[in-house]
């Protein structure tokens, strides 16, 4: 504020510049402000010359601004013109303006409800624009079943087990996204329809190579523990010989032929030996030579014991047919040969621990006790047949009868040539010879008591034939079979030191005293 002094009750008093101009003029603008604090820095003699200079420089601008009016009137009335518009134009803007601020919550409302009803829209917009940018990556995707099954068509096992993993993998890292999660079910159907295929690998015929690569695929996917996985290999192995055998049972059609049980015999035999040698060896080679490096000493015992008990059953198995096929075997070389082919088969599974040679001897020894006993027994039957007139001898004097059958047969291996006279008799020795030549390819020690009773027995009971028939024209006939025939017969089966058996001494004994009876009174 510029400050004056002024003389007042014998004092100077402080008073205001602007209270003591006359008039008391508006100065409170800035520039009036500004102009009266200069003033009060000036000099008197300025001072005092101050009005005068206000003065022309007021009348300067009159004159001027007279001149602008006069020379510049039309831009005065285009600007009041304009200046009028402006102000009605700004009224009426600011009218609409308040409209549209009543109206912007209306308008906001209704952009929010456009919003929310185009938002699904453009959901649906993001995503087919995403799925176009990501088209190759999505179409390779859902390729991946068809590309799977396709490879388990194929036989590419590996890359089928590959692509379901890739599914697996994406499956876990998208567990909310259904299409990958339908990709991922779509490819395990293929791996599962691979697993069945696998399985039946097992079941069908196969060597080793096609077995090891079925198992190690098995093994991959990871779905049968390694005791699971062997006893289905052990199952399919089983399940493929049983086919094999049941196609050799077809040998068994017209089994009334005489050599159909051993044609089976053989060819069982033959199917048996090649399945269970492939199933040890096949199974030792995947699951014993090389097991996995993670499988626990406990599995690996249980492995162990899965194969010995299979071999005992298919063993058990081979046993039973031949306990239902050697008593149908009738003549001795059809069980040499068998005994043989089961020799060799034995000896070659003894490189593989199982030697069933020491079981084979039961069951031979009763197939053969069966068959002589049979064969004497039949002798003796068709002995027994023989007509009453067909007693007397033929071809040989009463003198020389009585002179051979004193004698007995001078070589072991021929038969008493006076036994031709007597035709009943030399049928019934040949009979007991054949049976005997039979015996000699096969003849169990074993069995010497057995097979001596039983031609014993035989012999007893065609010497009660003789004893039976009529005593003028069979006494000949009786002493050429108890002096020549049974002590012939009996030398072929077994030299000296078994005595005849108790009936056979007996009946023998009945038809010596009816011979002595007989040539006593022909020569009295």
């Amino acid at each position: 504020m510029t400050e004056i002094y002024t003389q007042q009750d014998g004092g100077l008093a402080l008073t205001s510049l602007r209270d003591v101009l006359p008039g008391k003029p508006e100065l409170s603008s800035s520039k009036a402000t500004s102009y009266l604090e200069e003033i009060i820095t000036l000099p008197l003699d300025s001072i005092l010359s101050e009005p005068a200079i206000l003065s022309s420089t007021s009348s300067q601008l009159t004159n001027a601004l007279t001149n602008l009016c006069t020379s510049s009137y039309p831009t005065f009335l285009s600007l009041h013109s304009t200046t009028t518009n402006l102000t009605a134009t700004l009224s009426s803007f600011s009218g609409t303006l308040t409209t549209l601020l009543d109206d912007i919550p209306t308008l906001e409302s209704a952009a929010r409800s456009f919003s929310s009803d185009i938002s699904s829209i453009q959901s649906s917009r993001r995503r087919a624009a995403l799925v176009l940018e990501h088209s190759s990556k999505l179409q390779d995707i859902l390729e991946l079943p068809v590309l799977a099954d396709a490879c388990v068509r194929a036989g590419h096992f590996q890359e089928a087990l590959d692509l379901a993993a890739h599914a697996a993998r994406l499956a876990a890292r998208f567990p909310h996204v259904q299409a990958v999660q339908d990709v991922h079910a779509e490819a395990d159907s293929s791996i599962r329809v691979l697993f069945a295929q696998l399985l039946a690998t097992l079941r069908a015929q196969g060597k080793l190579p096609t077995l090891f690569r079925a198992v190690s695929f098995l093994r991959r996917m990871r779905v049968l523990p390694e005791r699971a996985l062997a006893l289905a290999f052990l199952t399919g192995r089983l399940e493929a010989l049983n086919t094999a055998l049941t196609n050799a049972e077809g040998e068994r059609r017209g089994l009334d032929a005489p050599d159909a049980w051993a044609r089976y015999m053989k060819k069982y035999i033959d199917t048996w030996r090649e399945g269970v040698h492939d199933l040890v060896t096949q199974y030792a080679a995947i699951f014993l030579e090389r097991p996995p490096a993670d499988l626990s000493r406990e599995d690996l015992d249980v492995l162990r014991t899965l194969l010995p008990a299979c071999a005992s059953q298919l063993l058990s198995r081979l046993l039973d047919a031949l306990r239902t096929a050697l008593p149908r075997l009738s003549d001795a070389p059809t069980l040499t040969a068998l005994l043989t082919q089961l020799t060799y088969c034995s000896t070659s599974f003894a490189r593989l621990g199982l030697d069933f040679r020491t079981l084979l001897p039961p069951l031979f020894e009763d197939a053969v006790l069966v068959r002589v006993s049979g064969e004497f027994s039949k002798a003796a039957v068709e002995f027994g047949k023989t007509p009453r007139t067909n007693w007397a001898g033929v071809g040989a004097p009463r003198r020389d009868s009585r002179a051979a059958a004193g004698t007995t047969a001078g070589v072991l291996q021929m038969p008493p040539q006076a036994l031709v006279a007597y035709p009943p008799v030399a049928v019934f020795a040949n009979a007991l010879l054949a049976a005997l030549n039979g015996l000699r390819l096969l003849a169990p020690v074993a069995l010497l008591k057995d097979l001596v009773r039983a031609l014993d027995g035989a012999l007893a009971q065609a010497c009660r034939v003789l004893l039976d028939a009529p005593r003028e024209e069979a006494h000949e006939a009786a002493t050429a079979f108890v002096r020549l025939l049974v002590p012939f017969v009996r030398r072929g089966l077994i030299e000296g030191g078994v005595m005849p058996s108790e009936e056979l001494q007996g009946v023998m004994e009945e038809v010596n005293v009816w011979i002595s009876r007989a040539t006593a009174n022909e020569v009295a």
